[in-house]
């Protein structure tokens, strides 16, 4: 039975996520290729600003050849420091009409050891007022070449300066000033400028100061202008730059046409998409539903088959399902008797493990009693007796020496087994808690001996339980043993603190015990010591981290209500022996 509902679902979604896919390719289409746009007209404006620096460069370049041509006339200097004005004029038209264009607007021409000074302008009217003399004054002196920016008379002015010699002598004798005019020169820029350029404005500046500016269109785009700003790269140095205004006319044409593309082929797109997605929500449902039925049937059924349809893959699906359901069903049962298995002996295992470490520690409680109540005593007795008799004989010096060697051995037998009663169960353990016990475990003198560092932070009070006490003696004498075996290190902390949520022990180290235990991959991580360990800590129901970061850190965590004795008014039992 067809489920109108569902179609109606696929068909929406179908729709929908075309629709939105569409929606994400457009704006994300339009937006990188805005950005796009948007890089080309800065890259474009810096290419032009460049461009602009470069052909001032030129202009600047023209006005220095101009300047060499010029000192290089030996007559023309010749006639003007002998004071022939008349001459020099005549020479100077001469020299000015057998160029095409002449690109300085002023010239001066001094001799200082003659005190005369000869400015010729160009046609430039602005400079009438500027006086030879003053632009001698700012100028550094005669044997200075090179470009520099002088502000004279009210003129801010563009100044080529280079030594003159006299052709006979070679003696310098003078200097010759050329230059231009910066401020509102409206012919320097139309020189640099290109009609075929989309500028609205152009503009020479020196540092914050707007030298001239010329503009060209007052139309501004749908973005309005792009400014930018030339690298002050010309001879006159990084003070003297040009500002470019670029028209946006041409990037908005480009963005309009790509946001009518967008748009035309989304719409195309999408009807497309309805009708691929109509298709798709009706075939896919057919299928569908008929995979449903079957599904159930099978489920009910171990004898369904799959009646074939027209899509290959459905009806792979259909025969696998049938398939499936009848392993399922055959594999139900065995797995359940499985589980069930599997359950008890896991609940047995945890039981005898349980017994086995409790009748571990029985068993090493009664040993101690038993060497400190009975070989601890008849021991002391002995010595004792030896002592005596030692004392009857007298000055018979060879059997007294061997008495004194009995006495030294039964006192070396008595502290092996006083070793062994501490190993076994320490008494301090019972008598003045786990604290105590921790700052008198064996291993610590060994580990001072090797020249480690053993650090005692040992902050609880409160009264634990006996199994904890027990079990917690014994991770520590595990960890420590690993210290001793592996960690080829110089510190060692243990710490043992009541916390408000529990009791908390670390033991840490900061030798290459990490290393030892990552090189062996195929055993449990830690070998049989951790494994004890870990074991203890499932026991008491602790929470245990093992951390192999610069050394090995042992860190077990108890809660409270298994940890101490008076965490409630009945003291919850861990687990029975």
């Amino acid at each position: 039975m067809r489920n109108p509902r569902f179609r109606t679902l696929t068909f929406t979604l179908l729709l929908f996520l075309s629709f939105t896919l569409l929606a994400i390719f457009s704006v994300t289409t339009f937006m990188q290729a805005s950005e796009i746009i948007d890089r080309q007209s800065i890259s474009y404006a810096n290419s032009l600003a460049l461009r602009y620096e470069e052909r001032l460069q030129e202009y600047l370049k023209r006005v220095e050849a101009e300047a060499h041509a010029m000192s290089a006339d030996a007559s023309q200097v010749s006639a003007l420091y002998r004071g022939d004005l008349e001459a020099f004029r005549n020479h100077l038209r001469r020299w000015e009409e057998g160029y095409e264009q002449i690109h300085y607007d002023f010239s001066v021409i001094s001799f200082p050891d003659q005190g005369r000074c000869q400015l010729s302008r160009s046609y430039v009217p602005e400079l009438s007022g500027l006086e030879c003399e003053h632009l001698i004054e700012k100028h550094e002196g005669a044997s200075y070449q090179g470009w520099m920016v002088m502000a004279v008379d009210g003129e801010t002015l563009a100044v080529y300066s280079i030594p003159l010699d006299l052709a006979t002598s070679g003696k310098v004798v003078g200097q010759l000033l050329m230059g231009v005019r910066l401020a509102g020169n409206a012919h320097l820029l139309n020189q640099i400028m290109s009609a075929a350029d989309p500028l609205h404005a152009l503009q020479l500046n020196l540092k914050e100061q707007r030298l001239t500016q010329l503009v060209m269109d007052d139309e501004a785009g749908p973005r309005g202008f792009v400014q930018v700003e030339s690298r002050g790269m010309t001879t006159l140095g990084p003070d003297l730059y040009l500002s470019l205004s670029i028209n946006d006319k041409g990037q908005a044409a480009l963005r309009q046409g790509l946001g009518y593309t967008l748009v035309y082929g989304v719409v195309l797109a999408l009807l497309v998409s309805l009708l691929v997605a109509f298709w798709l929500s009706s075939s896919v449902d057919r299928q569908l539903q008929q995979l449903i039925g079957f599904t159930r049937l099978a489920n009910r059924s171990r004898n369904a088959s799959w009646k074939e349809m027209q899509i290959r893959e459905f009806n792979q699906i259909g025969r696998e399902v049938g398939e499936i359901v009848r392993c399922l069903k055959l594999r139900e049962h065995e797995l359940e008797e499985v589980n069930a298995e599997l359950s008890t002996s896991i609940t047995e295992k945890r039981s005898i493990l349980q017994h086995l470490i409790q009748t571990q520690e029985n068993e090493r409680r009664r040993l101690s009693n038993e060497l400190h109540d009975d070989m601890a005593q008849m021991l002391v007795a002995v010595k004792m007796n030896l002592q005596l008799l030692r004392d009857e004989m007298g000055d018979f010096k060879g059997q007294s020496q061997n008495l004194d060697q009995a006495v030294q051995l039964v006192n070396t037998i008595y502290d092996n087994v006083y070793h062994r009663i501490r190993t076994l169960r320490p008494y301090e353990l019972s008598d003045f808690g786990l604290g105590v016990s921790l700052s008198g475990l064996p291993a610590i003198p060994i580990l001072e001996q090797m020249d480690y560092a053993v650090e005692m932070d040992i902050r609880q009070e409160r009264q634990l339980l006996p199994e904890v006490t027990s079990h917690l003696y014994r991770v520590a004498q595990e960890a420590l043993s690993n210290v001793i075996k592996h960690a080829k290190g110089t510190y060692v902390l243990i710490r043992l603190r009541d916390e408000a949520e529990g009791l908390r022990l670390v033991i840490a180290d900061d030798g290459v015990g990490a290393e030892n235990l990552a090189s062996r991959p195929g055993q449990e991580q830690g070998g049989f010591g951790l494994l004890a360990i870990r074991e203890r800590a499932e026991y008491l129901g602790a929470e245990l981290t093992l951390k192999l970061d610069g050394g090995v850190r042992v860190e077990l965590f108890i809660p409270a209500q298994y940890a101490y004795a008076n965490a409630g008014d009945e003291p919850e039992q861990i687990c029975s022996a």
